[in-house]
């Protein structure tokens, strides 16, 4: 069967974030379950979101100057094979060596399959970045299901064995891309020197990373400790994995339509929008006593992070050249899923060793971002309508 450049993408974003859906959600939970708990336990979950903070910006620049399909075959191949590495009993330490190994690798993926996706949308314009990046959203959607089962009946190691699996098929689907990143004159240009300075001196851009960056870190207790949550109010690992999934359900809608959404409110708007909404949905977190009573709380994640992600996506590629657009991607993810996850890990961390319910902790953080909601409504720069993803013509 043969398949368009469209579909490959597709499925290269359903691998990738089914993947994310095995691990992250569950890896606290496994660390806990090893005895990693306290200061330790915030530090090897800071080792992630650390790498793509310090690393991911200039892995980025690499991708623009020699290409993206090479840079995504080499992170793909490697970041499987560090997976498989946490199947060996180890203590502390080899945890985090081994988190290292595979951060470096893992993080790379989501801004290159991004880089990839703009390329493709910028040559043609009836597809949008939601058309392509909702195969994600179903990739979590499917594996939350599967890992919850196997994890009821085997143990938590089975997070790193689907990873490793989604890592290699991504790998193998990534040969058949066809299209990689356009060398021209003013790409053989680049360094990072350069690239370094017209990012940091990008006024507008810096704006959006702090924005960001302030909403993912007290927003971090959904992503990282939502297995933890859950189970302290009676669920077992098959109703996490159902209610995983569930959240992937809920990103699919808002991921297709995000085009149109991001049209007609703008990309400051919708990001506004998407920030109250998650004020509203930790405040029901910290409501719900009974775990069912959790998923229609999760009708709020396709507002919270689909909108919320594809408008950050659109407003960085505007605010960038097109020369510079991997180096722009990776700053976003490094400054919203590096440093935001980094300071909301162990804000998380700290309130735990209070011996404060996670339920807790979403009341008191959904009241930071009350302020950070208000503080970017008075800086959040207003931008040009986004000239590529954002057209009301969605192709499938």
């Amino acid at each position: 069967m043969k398949f368009s450049e469209a579909a490959r993408l597709r499925i290269l974003y359903f691998l990738a974030f089914s993947c994310t859906a095995a691990w992250q959600p569950i890896f606290s939970d496994y660390l806990v379950s090893h005895n990693i708990t306290g200061f330790k336990l915030g530090l090897i979950l800071a080792i992630t979101p650390f790498l793509m903070f310090a690393v991911q910006p200039f892995y980025g620049m690499l991708a623009d100057k020699f290409g993206y399909k090479k840079c995504l075959l080499l992170s793909s191949i490697l970041a499987s094979v560090s997976f498989l590495l946490y199947l060996a009993e180890g203590g502390f330490a080899y945890l985090a060596v081994v988190t290292v190994c595979m951060s470096v690798f893992y993080n790379s993926t989501q801004p290159l399959l991004d880089s990839l996706s703009l390329n493709f949308i910028k040559r043609n314009p009836n597809f949008s970045y939601g058309s392509l990046r909702i195969a994600g959203a179903a990739g979590w959607a499917c594996t939350g299901i599967i890992v919850g089962y196997y994890i009821s009946m085997l143990s938590t190691a089975v997070i790193f064995a689907a990873s490793a699996i989604s890592m290699l098929l991504t790998f193998v689907f990534a040969f058949f891309l066809q299209y990689d990143k356009e060398r021209d004159e003013e790409t053989a240009k680049l360094t990072i020197r350069n690239d370094l300075k017209e990012i940091l001196q990008n006024r507008k851009l810096m704006i959006l990373l702090f924005g960001v960056f302030l909403v993912y870190a007290a927003s971090a207790p959904v992503y990282y400790f939502y297995s933890i949550y859950l189970k302290e109010n009676g669920a077992d690992s098959v109703f996490v994995g159902y209610a995983l999934s569930f959240q992937g359900l809920c990103e699919l809608p808002f991921f297709y339509f995000s085009a149109r959404i991001i049209g007609k409110l703008g990309t400051r708007n919708t990001l506004i929008i998407a920030v109250f909404a998650a004020v509203l949905r930790l405040l029901l977190y910290n409501q719900v006593k009974d775990p069912y009573w959790v998923l229609p709380v999760e009708l709020l994640q396709g507002v919270c992070w689909s909108l919320f992600w594809a408008a950050s996506v659109e407003q960085v590629n505007v605010l960038v050249r097109d020369e510079l657009r991997a180096t722009g991607q990776s700053f976003l993810t490094g400054a919203m899923l590096g440093a935001g996850a980094i300071a909301g890990n162990f804000w998380v961390s700290f309130l735990n060793d209070k011996q404060l319910p996670v339920s807790q902790v979403f009341f008191i953080n959904a009241l930071i971002i009350v302020g950070i909601g208000i503080f970017m409504m008075l800086t959040l720069p207003r931008v040009p309508r986004p000239s590529s993803g954002s057209g009301t013509s969605l192709q499938t």
